[in-house]
């Protein structure tokens, strides 16, 4: 009993799968595969798989231009044909090739060949349901539910003015105008709607990616990247052709072509670049454009670009080693290492520059500037050290080499800058006035303010020269004394000026020693003084002259006294006018009343 179930449950099986592999095989059909377009002249070649045609001979006739061909099958000779562009322009062999005849005249023959396949054409849509009386639009062409009789179903399917129709039952399927395919696959009586699924040929959908480029190059390099091609399309691409580019550069091949690339597949390529001689930097751009074909000969294409840099044909790099300044060195070196390449195919002369802050001290070498004759595709390297002689944080400028070339002179960097960080003492000094602009005899305040910003407390002196026209009146032209990490300390002096005319006051120079023992010097900004004579007052009148003497303190006291007594006097003999006024008023009228 076990072994009939499992005996009619294996049947069961394998008629559901030899239904569902008949549901689908209408998607399938015997197809002309388009191989590509050939131009041919005299005993040129063209090939599609295994066949091979060949141009033997173009006649010239009271009918225009023929030609003669060879056909070959595996390499070997099968047969000739006569070909020109009229009745005679298509070539059938075996079923299995198509060759047919584009154009001819006397320079060559232009034809396209087919390959018979057995393919993958119509791919499934979206369903549709339609209520009778309803339509769809699918990409131009309106499907229309007529009628639902029982089980059967009127479908009209209409596009630029022409309509067909059929009648349908569940399963059934037909195809129209060679763009559309239409399956029944559910009709609901009740609610008298059906249910279909459309189908429409399928198409290769090219992707092209520039893969492994990278920001910059060297020049005379050969550096290598990839073409990848995919097909995300629903059936093949054929007859693919590749055709890569460079502005300013090279590329190792003019095209290249791929027979097939089937869906979901994908295939690299790789492509090596040449790039450029040149003394200044340039882009460099990459192109490439891939065309290919769908069956019928529709052609497909995609483009995509990618840039890097190439560096010019003169290089240089720097770079520095500064342990000794975490190591607690006294007087550490920073060692500087400069590299110099040349790609150039002929040798330069190159003079390199290396700008160092002025507090750096070169050891044993007089400046940081070179010049060296460097050899093709060779480099140099320069190595010194110098001595940081203040404390701060220090932005490291480019190196820069310079090299002429063909009546022009061309610069290269060695990048970005950097900052060194030196410990020590540093010191940041001042200086500022009250005026600067002053009478003769009239006193300026000298202020100087020292601020220690670097690492190390310091003991600090200072001694200031008192300009020619000045004259020292108080506080501390020469000071010593000690300021810390982070500390700031203010000193004022007062001097006056002894006579009229423009002064430099001079920087003050600010000797330090440090808690590490080393000793140094910093100085402060100049002022510009102006100095001038008080001038007198002009006056009109030359018969009299008046002398103004200033006011001793008794005589400011007798004058303050003496006003306020006179505007008291003033103020104590209104009440009496009034009285006076109001006494007069009452006796006139007195008078009139007798």
């Amino acid at each position: 009993m076990h072994l009939n179930r499992a005996f009619l449950a294996g049947i069961m099986v394998l008629l559901l799968m030899c239904t569902t592999a008949s549901a689908f095989e209408f998607q399938y059909e015997e197809i002309w595969v388009h191989q590509g377009v050939f131009e041919l002249s005299n005993n040129d070649k063209a090939s599609a798989e295994k066949y091979t045609v060949k141009l033997q001979e173009i006649r010239s006739g009271d009918y225009g231009y023929s030609a003669n061909v060879l056909l070959y099958v595996d390499g070997e000779f099968k047969e000739a044909f006569f070909a020109d562009a009229e009745l005679n322009n298509e070539f059938l062999y075996d079923k299995d090739l198509k060759v047919r005849t584009l154009s001819i005249d006397e320079t060559g023959i232009s034809l396209e060949m087919y390959i018979h396949e057995y393919e993958l054409v119509w791919i499934p849509g979206n369903t549709i349901v339609l209520g009778v009386g309803e339509s769809y639009d699918l990409n131009g062409i309106n499907i229309g539910a007529v009628e639902i009789n029982d089980d059967v179903a009127s479908i009209e399917i209409s596009k630029d003015g022409r309509t067909l129709g059929d009648e349908y039952i569940t399963g059934n399927h037909h195809r129209y105008f060679d763009e559309v395919l239409i399956r029944l696959t559910y009709i609901d009586k009740i609610e008298q709607t059906i249910t279909i699924l459309p189908y429409q040929p399928g198409k290769p959908v090219l992707a092209l990616e520039i893969q492994d480029i990278e920001d910059r190059y060297f020049p005379n390099e050969e550096p290598v990247f990839n073409i990848l091609i995919k097909n995300e399309g629903t059936i093949p691409a054929r007859g693919i052709t590749i055709t890569p580019s460079a502005i300013n550069a090279q590329v190792d091949f003019d095209s290249l072509e791929v027979p097939i690339l089937d869906t979901s597949d994908r295939q690299s390529i790789p492509v090596t670049l040449k790039l450029p001689e040149t003394p200044i930097g340039e882009d460099l751009e990459i192109s490439v454009i891939v065309e290919g074909y769908d069956y019928k000969g529709n052609s497909y294409q995609t483009s995509a670009s990618a840039v890097t840099f190439v560096d010019p044909y003169i290089a240089i790099s720097r770079s520095y080693d500064a342990s000794q300044l975490q190591e607690g060195i006294d007087d550490p070196e920073i060692i500087f290492t400069l590299v110099i390449h040349n790609n150039a195919s002929i040798g330069h002369e190159v003079t390199v520059n290396d700008p160092i802050p002025p507090s750096f001290m070169p050891v044993d070498i007089a400046s940081t500037q070179w010049n060296l004759f460097i050899d093709s595709e060779k480099s140099k390297a320069i190595t010194y050290s110098a001595i940081p002689t203040a404390a701060g944080t220090f932005k490291m400028m480019p190196a820069v080499a310079n090299w002429y070339s063909q009546g022009e002179t061309y610069s290269v960097d060695s990048g970005k800058s950097s900052t060194i960080v030196t410990s020590g003492t540093l010191l940041e000094v001042e200086k500022a006035v009250s005026s600067t602009d002053i009478q003769t005899g009239e006193e300026v305040d000298v202020i100087i303010n020292i601020r220690n910003i670097g690492t190390r407390d310091a003991t600090v002196s200072y001694t200031e020269n008192i300009p020619k026209g000045f004259e020292f009146v108080s506080g501390q032209k020469n000071w010593v004394g000690y300021i810390g990490v982070g500390e700031e300390e203010r000193i004022v002096y007062t001097m006056v000026a002894k006579e009229e005319a423009i002064y430099e006051l001079p920087s003050t120079k600010v000797t330090f020693d440090d808690e590490s023992g080393t000793q140094g010097t910093f100085e402060s900004n100049t002022i510009r003084l102006y100095t001038y004579s008080a001038e007198p007052i002009d006056d009109d009148s030359k018969d009299e002259e008046v002398n103004y003497q200033p006011l001793t303190m008794k005589g400011r006291i007798f004058f303050l006294l003496s006003s306020f007594i006179t505007i008291l006097g003033v103020l104590s003999t209104i009440p009496f006018i009034a009285y006076l006024y109001i006494s007069r008023k009452q006796s006139d009228q007195r008078k009139r009343i007798r």
